[in-house]
């Protein structure tokens, strides 16, 4: 089934409303965002839960963080590319966790995992995605790596995406986790 022209345009001025609002967004809020008639959202979608899927595989989605992840340099030192990595994480991280936090508990009017969103199968399909990102900014020093670079991406988009901000508690600064992962957590004597 192909998607309405104007689908990725109202779910990309929607998922911040979403974010926003949750569940009480309106289909005139998501119609004024996209700059399009009422209509056109009910055209492209059949009905409000269909849009909220929508947004909710939208965020799920990780592509801009792995092309982000993908363009980090390979000649910086691995710190400065974890750290760069850690920022694109987070980014993504947060993104879903706004999504989740503006959903009411239960998540009536947003159904469960559907066809169309891939559900728990498709978020480890994106999260593997990253790590296979993550995993070539270890590459370069795989002779001197403890672990493989694989184990270590593993741990470290763990650390990180466990680690992302949802709310008012502060997350550990982005420099300070690197240096965790890279160095661990005594301080030299």
């Amino acid at each position: 089934m192909t998607q309405h022209p104007g689908h990725a345009v109202i779910v990309a001025a929607a998922l911040p409303l979403v974010v926003r609002h949750g569940t009480s967004v309106t289909t005139s809020m998501v119609a004024r965002a996209a700059g399009v008639p009422a209509a056109a959202v009910f055209t492209a979608f059949p009905d409000k839960t269909a849009l909220l899927e929508a947004c909710a595989a939208a965020a799920l989605r990780a592509d801009e963080a792995v092309a982000a992840l993908a363009g980090i340099d390979l000649a910086q030192p691995l710190e400065a590319r974890l750290t760069a990595a850690a920022v694109h994480l987070r980014r993504y991280a947060t993104r879903l966790l706004l999504l989740a936090d503006a959903m009411p508990p239960g998540r009536p009017g947003l159904p469960g995992p559907t066809e169309n969103s891939g559900g728990p199968a498709r978020h480890e399909e994106e999260l593997a995605s990253l790590r296979e990102a993550l995993t070539a900014l270890f590459e370069p020093e795989r002779e001197l790596l403890r672990m493989s670079p694989e184990q270590l991406a593993r741990v470290f988009q763990s650390m990180v995406l466990s680690d992302a901000p949802s709310g008012p508690a502060e997350s550990v600064p982005t420099e300070e986790l690197v240096s965790l992962l890279l160095w661990g957590a005594l301080t030299p004597p």
